[in-house]
């Protein structure tokens, strides 16, 4: 096993870790310079046995792989074979004078990201420059992905486990989800059991003058208020008061995606309220007959 490194300009933007399987150390110390004098401070390791290449691959994590494919005592499959076993999202380039058109195919197949003929040097550089920019893109939209399922469990789980109602349906009010919380509520026992039975979300606006009720559109309480009180009719046909607060979710366009907002049931605090105000009109009617005796 030989160690060469090149420490010219070791930068994070252009330092490139190289793991060559070859058994010749003229052609691993060519391959170091060519992709040095290319704008790249190298660390690279020379292995030439499944042993070495194991213990590289061990010790450090590497940017590329580029492998000769016939060694006395190793070979360019066998190199990869461990690659695949290790499944290391980094590319693994194959570099022979001595492989024919259909072993190459079958390589590729199995995993390499590309062969290239010994001598080829025009073609070597910009493959690995493309492979690397490649295996950078995969690995940025992996991240992506990642924080993505992570900030998705987050709010799932504070969506599910919220004390107050949480929704989401359609500009027209159709239910497409909802927490425990509000299906409790609305007196159900489950959350799938509610969104099919109750289809749409219908508040409905109370008038104290007039002490009727109407019902209203929620896009429209989204695009205008936002914030309101209305009435629901539980399972039950018992009315539940909510206090609701409504928004859109918008795409690039600007059309509405959805609508997602949260519902308060408020029914006991409005109840005590009004025994209040009925205590007090009650105290003041009682003062109102004791002053007049």
């Amino acid at each position: 096993m030989n160690t060469h490194q090149e420490n010219s300009v070791q930068t994070p933007e252009n330092e490139l870790k190289v793991l060559i399987v070859e058994d010749s150390k003229i052609e691993a110390k060519f391959t170091a310079n060519l992709l040095k004098k290319n704008g790249y401070a190298v660390v690279s390791e020379r292995v030439e046995t499944a042993v070495e290449m194991n213990e590289a691959l061990n010790n450090r994590k590497w940017d590329i792989i580029i492998s000769d494919y016939q060694m006395p005592d190793f070979c360019g499959m066998e190199a990869l074979k461990i690659f695949m076993e290790r499944e290391i999202d980094i590319p693994f380039i194959l570099v022979s004078g001595k492989i024919g058109e259909e072993t190459a195919v079958d390589l590729m197949k199995m995993g390499a990201h590309d062969y290239i003929m010994k001598g080829n040097t025009a073609r070597l550089i910009p493959a690995i420059k493309s492979h690397l920019k490649q295996a950078a893109s995969r690995r940025d939209k992996k991240r992506l992905e990642n924080a993505l399922r992570e900030s998705e469990a987050q709010y799932r789980g504070f969506f599910e486990n919220a004390a107050i109602g949480i929704f989401r349906c359609t500009e027209q009010g159709t239910l497409t989800d909802a927490n425990l919380n509000l299906a409790q509520s609305m007196g159900y026992e489950g959350v799938q059991d509610f969104i099919r039975s109750a289809i749409t979300l219908v508040p409905e606006i109370h008038n104290p003058d007039t002490r009727e009720a109407h019902t209203v559109s929620i896009r429209e309480q989204a695009e205008v208020k936002g914030n309101f009180e209305g009435i629901f009719h539980r399972k039950d046909g018992s009315i539940m008061e909510a206090n609701i607060n409504v928004w859109a979710l918008r795409d690039e366009s600007g059309s509405i995606s959805y609508l997602e907002g949260t519902i308060e049931d408020i029914t006991e605090r409005k109840q005590i309220e009004r025994k209040l105000r009925e205590m007090e009109q009650l105290h003041e009617s009682i003062i109102d007959l004791t002053s007049n005796l």
